[in-house]
C-alpha cells in the first residue's frame, strides 16, 4: 500500500481481524495489516494501539494496546 505511513508512537484505531493466543492480527482504516502482543479483544473488535514498528516494505506494523 503506497502513500500510508505509520510511525513508532503514532495512535491509530484498528479492528481486530483474528485473536490468538500470542496476539491479534489486526486492519487499519486504510488497510495496513498488524500484530499487537497479547491483548484480549474479539475478532471484529475496534481497539486503539500504539504503532511499535511500521515496515514500510512489507506495509506491516506491530502495536501495542494503547492506555
Amino acid at each position: 500500500m503506497t502513500g500510508t505511513l505509520l510511525n513508532a508512537g503514532d495512535e491509530i484505531e484498528v479492528v481486530v481481524t483474528s485473536a490468538k493466543p500470542f496476539g491479534l492480527f489486526v486492519e487499519s482504516d486504510s488497510g495496513v495489516r498488524g500484530l499487537v502482543r497479547g491483548g484480549g479483544a474479539v475478532a471484529g473488535a475496534t481497539v486503539r494501539v500504539r504503532v511499535i514498528e511500521f515496515d514500510a516494505a512489507e506495509s506491516r506494523f506491530s502495536a501495542k494496546l494503547a492506555g
